[in-house]
């Protein structure tokens, strides 16, 4: 065993290591150090599992590698518990400073907040002496396997926050009246409180026609067209249809701007009033009014009372009420929708959920009901049907439109290893929507000049301010090796976005700097995204020689 991994280490050649797992298979009873040899054999080759398995038999156990076993395998909680007791068991200077150095690591990519704060003020009590940020620099960098597949099949059957938030944008109606009388559903198109209020659409049809022809537009170019519609006699219901496009491509704090617009001209308005608080809860914005405009969505009085109440509670207030019941909007995607996300949040969505049976056409609606574990199914039963009905090839419905649609069939992909299988190319197709869809695409198949040349003629032509098309930039930036460029542009995203998460970036960033005080200053929230993720060069390379 021993020649055999001299061996490898000569040559490089992986059937030397094959040769070491073939022999330790043999013999039951294998000497300490032929355990390590294993053990080292299987972290050559990637088995961390296998690794961890056979060191915690060993009577000698290394403390640290086992905790950097844990590293690898994303295991946050054991690898804290043994980086702990190979600190208590360290006395050499330069092992100490490694150990701080992987506790923050661990801390940075477990989202611990409180122990990253700790260890940081224990690295800059060391910083004099401290060099293993050289051997072992902190890097940012695009991800992509960010998640393992088991991940992203939580992320797809059940929702976090902000895909229930992003989900509401995606099925709450436009509207058409400064009253609840008038409102288009994606499903039904018109509907009306009584054939009466066909004659309020007479008096908003200048704008209604406009609209109409917008609704059939790529998202990203209806967002372009309505802005111009804006004059200083606007009135709330277009600042709120506004709000609803800009959210369907992602741009949050634009969409808060003009829901708030929309609630401060129609204060009643019970739908504009959750949507403030709503949109500003996605990019965690403090609303001065938020006390006035909550006790006013809880009165009884005002417009939209059962759609502005249902989704507060769903996403603001779970212990509120809702006082009123549906009435005519029952006929409506989005009351169905709300039934639907509540179940999720519940993990209790059943086959006969209305949202899912009436409505399957809707590619959004099509995709989670294909997700949705049939009763009795046995992990291979289900896994096989969606290798097998998961559309790869025919997929253009979920390549454009509402960003929200184009992420859930990603992120489905992954969840199942189909993403480098799937097709995703619109032979002779150059809307915005789509051309967003292809960089991402582009960078996945190590084209990052292609994404990053995609979203900033996109940022020239539709003035795209989110954060998504930003960060995806920045992904493609890293990935090209402009590590320098990609730093502006996430300063830029903290400039223009006030973003926790590019906060947290130049945390980071400042740490392997040394610059410990002002890292800390930016390391308040928890970091969220599934583009951008951050390694220790040279891990590999430690554990390997550990």
């Amino acid at each position: 065993m021993s020649a055999a991994y001299y061996l490898y280490q000569m040559s490089n050649d992986l059937k030397y290591l094959e040769k070491i797992i073939s022999v330790g298979r043999k013999h039951k009873n294998l000497s300490e150090y032929s355990k390590r040899l294993i053990v080292d054999t299987y972290i050559v080759l990637k088995q961390y599992n296998k690794a961890l398995k056979i060191l915690q038999d060993m009577n000698f156990k290394s403390d640290l590698k086992i905790s950097l076993l844990y590293l690898k395998l994303k295991d946050y909680v054991n690898a804290e518990i043994y980086l702990v007791k190979a600190k208590e068991n360290t006395v050499n200077n330069k092992k100490l400073n490694d150990i701080i150095w992987f506790m923050i690591f661990r801390d940075l990519k477990a989202n611990d907040i409180v122990k990253l704060d700790e260890h940081l003020d224990e690295l800059r009590e060391r910083r004099v002496s401290f060099d293993t940020n050289f051997s072992l620099p902190l890097k940012i960098f695009f991800n992509k396997n960010k998640f393992k597949p088991a991940e992203y099949l939580e992320f797809v059957t059940r929702f976090d926050t902000n895909r229930i938030i992003d989900s509401i944008f995606y099925f709450t109606p436009f509207v058409f009246s400064d009253n609840d009388e008038i409102i288009y559903d994606s499903s039904k198109g018109f509907i009306f409180k009584s054939k009466q209020n066909l004659e309020s659409l007479e008096d908003m049809v200048e704008y209604n026609a406009n609209f109409i022809e917008l609704i059939k537009l790529d998202p990203i170019l209806r967002v372009t067209r309505l802005k111009k519609l804006i004059d200083k006699d606007t009135k709330s219901y277009v600042y709120y249809n506004l709000g609803v496009s800009y959210a369907q491509i992602n741009d949050f704090h634009n969409a808060y701007k003009f829901f708030r617009k929309a609630y401060k001209l129609n204060p009643g308005n019970k739908l504009f009033s959750a949507m403030t608080l709503i949109s500003a809860k996605r990019i965690n914005k403090i609303v001065p009014e938020k006390v006035y405009i909550e006790s006013n969505i809880l009165s009884k009085r005002g417009l939209y009372n059962y759609f502005g109440q249902s989704i507060y509670k769903m996403v603001i207030n779970p212990t509120a009420t809702v006082n009123v019941e549906a009435l005519y909007f029952e006929k409506s995607i989005f009351f169905k929708a709300i039934n639907y996300l509540n179940a999720n949040i519940n993990a209790d969505v059943q086959a006969d959920e209305a949202l899912l049976v009436e409505h399957y056409k809707d590619p959004y609606v099509y995709l989670m009901s294909l997700i949705l574990r049939k009763e009795g199914e046995s992990d291979y039963i289900y896994f096989s049907r969606l290798q097998d009905t998961l559309p790869i090839n025919i997929n253009n419905n979920f390549l454009q439109g509402p960003l929200i649609i184009t992420r859930y069939y990603v992120d489905i992909l992954k969840s199942l290893g189909l993403f480098n299988k799937a097709d995703l190319n619109i032979v002779g197709q150059h809307s915005p929507s789509y051309l967003r869809t292809k960089a991402l695409r582009d960078l996945h198949s190590g084209n990052p000049a292609a994404t990053v040349g995609i979203l900033e003629y996109l940022q020239g032509q539709y003035g795209l301010e989110d954060k998504y098309t930003m960060y995806l930039i920045v992904a493609g930036l890293l990935e090209a090796g402009k590590y320098n460029e990609a730093s502006l542009q996430i300063s830029l995203i903290k400039a223009l976005l006030k973003d926790n998460g590019a906060d947290f970036l130049t945390g980071v960033q400042l740490i392997q700097a040394m610059k410990i005080s002002s890292a800390k200053q930016f390391l308040k929230a928890k970091y969220i995204d599934s583009l951008i993720d951050f390694k220790l060069d040279n891990f590999d390379k430690y554990l390997e020689e550990l």
